[in-house]
């Protein structure tokens, strides 16, 4: 064999040669172009399955440059609606710079579960089906060297990714990431060591050339991490030419909101700013294809981009507008709407109207107290209890979001002594008067266990699930309207199952749309809160007692949250909002125009000669014959209720 011995002839050449081949630079990390060539798409809607083609997603171009390693900036904050590719877009970036410029990556999500499920249905998959990162990590395998499910090293050691979960300060600590990923920012909460955000934040904080992630879809806008982080942003949004007169403007809801025939949302468009001239979906592709971002405060270094469902190929325009009409009206929906579908903060009701114009609307035009009211379809009772007493709201639902207070009642004693449980037990068995001369009991009862936990489980458990439930508030911004508490642990580490019997509460969501509600005033409206005649004044202090203001945390950090007035009590507030749990345990919010059109015939029937009301003064007008003495009263009292030793009394009556 022969051997070319040329090389050798000029060793200090071959030196410089090898010493500048050691020190040349890596090619630029092209995220685009590294999505085009390895990305394959393997789950969402099937006609976007395969081979990525960034001509589908143009609006994700400039964030992809911003996020590889060879562009400056150190944050990048993407505001978005659902559904518009937040998670692939994350991918691409980790996947990417994995692949080019491996380094410690660390990807935050609120809570380790949603990381866990994370791990399982996104990025598994995406390792499966993007090869050239299936054979750095061994997508096939949770266990593989040190590897685990929630870390991930390259197999040449190069780089690796901790996956985490905000909840856990423990889980944010003893790490540097040169690169983060800070997923579903608006709904992390602190954890038991305060922000982690500043937490998360901290770990890139000695990094001079780190990049840092922000990603989410807002929710309520006074606590919204996101929001907050895109308005310290450049405040990039997307600016399409229109198709007329090739003016350059971003899609916004307030124009489409404008132009919208409620009776044909299938015609849902835009107009231009510049022209006057339609703007329909079918231009959409056109447009997009040809848009650009650009800064509304181009001072900020930090690279912000504001996204919604306008823009997105999985959604349609007419979707859009047929999601609002279904929410408008109904606060609680008209959240979802603006968070998922436009991606923007809720502005939520902070505070009650003046209680003075609530009391003054119903003694003018509120209904007779005591008697269920045309349209109050389903009964409820939502039941507080204090140290010395049990107060009991009596509500009705109907269509459209409308509700009724029947009365207000309190039963003297304690939750866990026989005479209180006795008086419930006759409550949930009481008939009421209905304007249709008729008599109804209630179809559910729900009791607040925050305080009196065991207690109030022993009483439930001697009731059906389907007449009797309890709930407990969860304070969080974040925390869903109504849940089920499947479990609980507790101190002596035995775990208690609840089946469907013990239900969380959003509070926080159910307060700030009751408020919105309250500032109603026309009876047809979607939401309207009507009130009887004759309630104290006491009654309203009570149901407008609370309103979100900032409070200075443990930690230092301020939150919004609901305060209660020092000098008012606020348990006319938590009976309204567990009452609206019993009936949405009920279904009222799922309820059709033709389960309310069934509900009404069965209900809302005038009453036979039997049934009438004895103790009805407008039905006592009517009979022949004398009203029956009081004692006889008193009697037939006592037959329908059984002896009782403390008295059931209505409470805030006037006079």
């Amino acid at each position: 064999m022969s051997i070319d011995w040329k090389p050798l002839a000029a060793p200090e050449r071959l030196a410089l040669t090898a010493f500048a081949d050691a020190i040349e630079p890596p090619p630029p990390v092209d995220l685009n172009q590294w999505a085009d060539d390895h990305v394959v798409i393997s789950a969402g809607p099937q006609e976007f399955r395969g081979p990525y083609n960034s001509d589908r997603f143009p609006y994700f171009r400039r964030p992809l440059e911003v996020l590889s390693p060879e562009h400056p900036c150190r944050e990048v904050v993407i505001s978005a609606s659902a559904q518009v590719g937040k998670t692939t877009l994350a991918q691409i970036f980790v996947g990417g710079v994995m692949h080019q410029a491996p380094a410690e990556t660390l990807y935050t999500h609120p809570t380790e579960p949603n990381a866990i499920r994370w791990v399982k249905t996104k990025w598994k998959p995406f390792l499966r089906s993007t090869t050239v990162l299936g054979r750095l990590f061994n997508a096939e395998k949770s266990r593989d060297g040190g590897n685990s499910l929630l870390y991930m090293e390259r197999r040449d050691g190069l780089g690796w990714i901790q996956i985490s979960g905000a909840n856990s300060a423990a889980s944010l600590s003893m790490i540097t990431a040169i690169y983060q990923v800070q997923d579903d920012l608006a709904k992390w909460v602190d954890n038991e060591a305060g922000d982690p955000e500043h937490q998360a934040d901290s770990r890139s904080k000695a990094v001079h050339f780190a990049k840092v992630l922000k990603i989410s879809t807002p929710l309520v806008e006074d606590n919204c991490r996101i929001a907050r982080a895109f308005k310290r942003s450049n405040q990039q949004h997307f600016h399409v030419p229109c198709p007329h007169c090739r003016h350059e403007h971003p899609l916004e809801w307030e124009n489409m909101l404008a132009n919208l025939d409620e009776n044909h949302p299938e015609q849902a468009h835009f107009t231009c700013p510049a022209c006057g001239c339609v703007i329909e979906h079918r231009h959409k592709a056109w447009m997009a294809a040809r848009g650009r971002w650009v800064a509304h405060n181009p001072a900020s270094r930090v690279e912000g981009f504001y996204l919604w469902a306008a823009y997105s190929p999985l959604e349609t325009w007419e979707r859009i507008a047929e999601a609002w009409l279904n929410a408008k009206g109904n606060p609680s929906a008209e959240q979802t709407f603006l968070n998922d579908t436009v991606g923007r903060a809720y502005k939520a009701s902070g505070e009650a109207p003046p209680w003075e114009g609530i009391r003054d609307r119903a003694e003018a035009e509120g209904h007779i107290r005591g008697k269920i009211p045309a349209g109050a379809l389903l009964v409820t009772y939502g039941v507080d209890c204090q140290g010395d007493r049990v107060e009991v709201h009596v509500k009705g639902f109907g269509r459209d979001l409308k509700r009724w207070t029947i009365d207000y009642l309190v039963i003297p004693g304690h939750i866990s002594e026989a005479e209180c449980r006795a008086e419930l037990d006759r409550l949930i068995e009481r008939d009421w008067p209905t304007v249709f001369g008729s008599r109804r009991k209630a179809d559910m009862l729900a009791i607040d266990a925050g305080a009196w936990q065991s207690e109030v489980m022993d009483w439930t458990r001697t009731h059906s699930q389907f007449r009797v439930i309890a709930t407990k508030g969860a304070k969080s911004d974040q925390a869903p309207e109504f849940t089920p508490i499947k479990e609980e642990r507790r101190r002596d580490g035995s775990i208690v199952k609840f089946q469907k019997r013990f239900w969380s509460l959003g509070v926080s969501r159910l307060k700030s749309a009751l408020y919105s509600n309250l500032k109603k005033s026309d009876p047809l409206e979607r939401g309207f809160s009507a009130y009887p005649k004759g309630l104290e004044d006491e009654f309203y202090r009570q149901l407008t007692s609370e309103r979100r203001q900032p409070v200075k945390t443990k930690t230092g950090y301020e939150q919004y949250r609901w305060v209660k007035d020092p000098g008012i009590r606020n348990e006319v507030l938590d009976t309204e909002l567990i009452a609206e749990a019993a009936a949405i345990r009920l279904g009222w919010k799922r309820l059709t125009d033709s389960d309310f059109d069934r509900l009404a015939a069965e209900r809302e029937v005038s009453a036979s000669p039997g049934q009438t009301d004895l103790f009805d003064p407008d039905q006592a007008a009517a009979r022949p014959a004398a009203a029956p003495p009081p004692a006889a009263v008193a009697n037939a009292v006592r037959k329908q209720s059984g002896p009782v030793r403390r008295k059931t009394h209505s409470r805030f009556m006037q006079g």
